[in-house]
């Protein structure tokens, strides 16, 4: 059984998909655990090492920034429609996605991944897809949050999940 820590079921329908025999489950985060991380490796790492049980679990998190690399993060609110930045909509973007796997012996991996694209005119999808609502990966139709919605699979997670299947078939 692989387990996702601090997943949701949209999402664990998606990567599902990505690695498909595997048996998944999601897993809250330990009590008082604060993924108040800035950088998205350490943020994912600290996730699957908070797991208080041993075995195989993975974490993700991810970040926007844009072109040059400076952090969308306090710029702007996934959640809150009026909160959102305005000036910001269509900027080109990057959204970084790092997937965290911690092994039965402790060890823990980390996958990367990035994809190119513009922040949304407007935050769309399930609001518990949170910075998916924001980001319209190059090429898509709708934000990645309305493509989970809607079953499909982003091109983002695709390349990291193959990373986390290629690791997870040497064990």
């Amino acid at each position: 059984m692989l387990v996702f820590i601090d997943g949701n079921d949209l999402r664990l329908a998606e990567i599902a998909q990505l690695l498909p025999g595997r048996p998944l489950v999601v897993e809250a985060l330990t009590a008082g655990f604060a993924t108040a991380a800035p950088e998205p490796e350490q943020k994912a790492r600290d996730k699957v090492a908070a797991r208080a049980t041993t075995g195989v679990c993975f974490a993700e998190a991810v970040d926007l920034t844009t072109a040059d690399g400076k952090s969308l993060r306090l710029e702007l609110d996934s959640e809150n429609e009026n909160r959102f930045c305005k000036w910001l909509r269509e900027t080109p973007a990057i959204m970084q996605l790092r997937v965290a796997l911690r092994r039965a012996d402790g060890t823990i991996e980390l996958f990367a991944a990035a994809c190119s694209g513009v922040i949304a005119v407007r935050p769309a999808g399930p609001l518990l897809l949170g910075w998916d609502r924001l980001f319209v990966e190059d090429g898509a139709a709708g934000t990645m949050a309305e493509q989970c919605a809607r079953g499909e699979v982003s091109a983002l997670r695709t390349a990291a999940y193959a990373k986390l299947a290629t690791a997870l078939a040497r064990a």
